[in-house]
């Protein structure tokens, strides 16, 4: 018991001389208020335009700076690209003045975090605003088409900006662009190269096929495509189109030829993969392919054996396939008259088939999903004779993603073949003018809609036209309409 009353006694103690010595400290300091800034007129976002003026006035409150100087302060303005990896992000310095006055902004396109920096001189403590900036030029976002204007090619672009479309015929001249097309145009292909590239590329019949830089459309010669090849080539090397198929790939084809690009691995377009595992002679592929999606296989057509082969994505040559139930995979003398696929129910590849002996024609479908790499049949039908005069002598096909419906041209005619009824019908009649191209573009806000290209040959005057397309055989319903190009003959989307 005395020992616990001792124990106690003492602890009680220095309780005592602990709060005597604090009572004694607190006299011992002087505090001072720190001078605190508010900044306000800062938006949370801003839109602003390569190459254009971009302004932004703010309103600073000082707690203890009634009237303020600034030369007790600093102030900087900066932005940075949030989506590159720290190791590639730059801080751009945009201003040192209070308010933000640039006569002509130098980032390139894309979306930036910015910053407004206010520093005290006197005792170095700064504060912060962040807001975000979306940079875009006029030629960000929109359509690129490549249009014939009395034999010669021009890349026209409707460009989005502003909520709005606007017109820009030959926007390569419209940006003071080094590039010239030479001959007849021939095609235009957007599409992503990964997470941080983006790829443009132009084919005309004399220029050969190269890219443009994504954001300015400047040009090198490095852009051509031939650089991109570890085959020796041309440098105005020509593809007869390029498509992206599966995550971050592509086949290019040329003179016969698939050439693969598989940018995970870092495969350029190297040899041909036009050759069946287990042979020793490359095939001459046609013109035509039911490209993958996601991790699937493509379809290419043996023009030399006549048969539909497969490409498994992230290989470098292709596979035979078992025969399906509907038909065989060896087509017999059959020639490919055009090729898709399309998203209709869960992706499927139409491929029309002609008999050269007489004009017969025939549908095959086969399922392509986008995760898996095994290619299925849907069904084989032969398209009914009086259909099929027209269908097999079409300008082109389009194959529609909601309803399958495919769409053909004749001239100035546009017919709707609905498979399950075995039916066509006559949607549109142009008259005077011509069809140019048919077509869905999937990298696009409208990628379930079709698009109509027609021109007048007399006035040199293209339209394109964007239909809705209804169940049941429907009328098609006109949404949209722009003028002013030349013949399209070619058409993409640069999406951002």
């Amino acid at each position: 018991m005395r020992r616990y009353l001792k124990t106690k006694y003492i602890l009680g103690l220095v309780l005592v001389l602990f709060l005597s010595a604090c009572a004694e400290d607190l006299g011992n300091y002087d505090y001072s208020e720190i001078n605190e800034v508010t900044i306000n007129g800062i938006e949370s976002e801003y839109e602003a335009l390569t190459g254009e003026p971009f302004k932004i006035t703010t309103e600073l409150q000082f707690t203890l700076d009634s009237d303020v100087d600034d030369q007790n302060y600093e102030y900087k303005w900066s932005a940075i690209n949030p989506s590159l990896v720290p190791a590639d992000q730059e801080e751009f310095l945009l201003g040192d003045t209070k308010n933000l006055d640039v006569t002509s902004l130098k980032l390139t396109p894309g979306e930036y975090s910015g910053y407004f920096r206010v520093t005290d001189k006197e005792t170095g403590v700064y504060w912060v605003k962040k807001f975000k900036i979306t940079v875009k030029t006029t030629i960000y976002e929109g359509w690129l088409a490549m249009s014939d204007v009395n034999g010669a090619t021009r890349l026209d672009m409707l460009s989005y900006i502003d909520n709005q479309y606007k017109f820009i015929p030959d926007v390569l001249d419209y940006v003071g662009s080094e590039l010239t097309l030479k001959g007849a145009p021939e095609n235009v292909y957007c599409f992503p190269y990964d997470a941080q590239k983006y790829g443009i590329y132009l084919t005309s019949s004399e220029t050969g096929t190269t890219k443009i830089d994504p954001d300015t459309f400047g040009w090198a010669i490095e852009d051509y495509l031939s650089f991109e090849m570890l085959s020796n080539v041309p440098t105005d090397f020509k593809a007869d189109f390029i498509e992206e198929v599966g995550s971050w790939s592509s086949l290019m084809h040329s003179d016969g030829n698939f050439y693969y690009w598989f940018r995970i691995y870092r495969w350029n377009y190297d040899l041909p993969i036009n050759i069946v595992n287990g042979e020793t002679q490359y095939f001459e592929a046609a013109s035509h392919l039911g490209a993958a999606d996601g991790y699937g296989s493509d379809v290419i057509y043996d023009n030399t054996n006549k048969r539909f082969v497969r490409h498994p994505y992230n290989t470098k040559e292709c596979y035979e396939m078992a025969d399906g139930s509907y038909f065989s995979y060896h087509t017999g003398n059959k020639e490919l008259v055009y090729m898709k696929r399309t998203d209709y129910n869960g992706g499927e590849v139409f491929a029309l088939l002609k008999d050269p002996d007489n004009n017969d024609l025939f549908l095959a479908r086969m399922a392509s999903r986008r995760w898996n790499s095994v290619i299925s049949q849907v069904g084989y039908d032969q398209i009914p004779a009086e259909i099929a005069a027209d269908m097999v002598n079409a300008d082109n096909y389009a194959i529609d993603p909601t309803f399958g419906y495919i769409f053909y041209n004749v001239g100035s005619k546009l017919y709707q073949y609905d498979l399950g009824l075995k039916t066509s019908k006559l949607m549109l009649d142009k008259g005077a003018n011509d069809i140019s191209l048919v077509t869905y573009i999937k990298r696009s806000p409208v990628s379930k809609k079709l698009i109509v290209a027609s021109y007048d040959a007399g006035a040199a005057n293209g339209t394109m036209e964007i239909y809705s397309v209804p169940a049941v055989n429907g009328d098609l319903t006109l949404e949209q309409s722009y003028e002013g190009f030349g013949k399209i003959v070619s058409l993409s989307y640069r999406q951002r």
